[in-house]
């Protein structure tokens, strides 16, 4: 299969090319941006794009929105040296194939990229956890009751209004507006204003 690896740092990408000579997985580019991969991407039509999480103009979550949004057939394996849950879920929301950790077993990366090969998604044993209990999470939140006013803001939040903005559309102070939002990522157990972005579809169900 036809791959392009993106990785800002040569040494990477030296190791890696080098890991799969005589795996079956050919490496036709290397970009080490995030512009670089999308102009690689459209020029090479690679079958999988092993993508790093951290570049320089576009990171890799940058790029997979991208490749999501001009419904890109490559499969997208992303390399990190680690991820926060708000980017974990992100990643699983755009339907990425892979998620390789680049200080697990090097064997790890060839067992993803076969199993990518055959159709099935491959998360890095250190990551799957943390996936299936965030997977959970949003099943439990359905039991959260939320008054009106909460799912108001949580509303905006997606819209991605700032607190400023929030505070004139209700006609309250952007003090108050933080003590709600405060309030509510306590009661969703949420950690981030990224991640009730990205939930808020789940936690406005119902």
């Amino acid at each position: 299969m036809r791959l392009l690896l993106a990785d800002d740092h040569p040494m990477i990408r030296a190791a890696i090319e080098v890991l799969l000579r005589d795996s079956g997985f050919e490496i036709v580019g290397m970009a080490g941006t995030g512009q670089e991969t999308l102009e690689e991407v459209e020029r090479l039509q690679p079958d999988i794009i092993l993508l790093d999480v951290q570049m320089p103009d576009g990171n890799g979550l940058d790029v997979l929105r991208r490749l999501r949004a001009i419904k890109s057939r490559a499969r997208v394996v992303l390399l990190t040296a680690g991820v926060d849950d708000s980017a974990l879920l992100e990643a699983k929301s755009l339907k990425v194939q892979g998620i390789v950790l680049k200080n697990s077993d090097p064997a790890y990366l060839i067992e993803c990229l076969e199993s990518v090969r055959g159709g099935r998604t491959w998360i890095d044993p250190e990551l799957a956890t943390r996936a299936r209990q965030l997977a959970a999470a949003p099943q439990r939140a359905r039991h959260l009751q939320l008054a009106p006013r909460e799912r108001q803001l949580i509303g905006f939040v997606r819209k991605g209004l700032r607190n400023r903005e929030i505070a004139e559309q209700l006609g309250v102070t952007e003090g108050t507006v933080k003590v709600y939002l405060h309030a509510i990522f306590e009661k969703l157990g949420v950690a981030t204003r990224t991640e009730l972005a990205i939930r808020a579809d789940e936690f406005l169900v119902g």
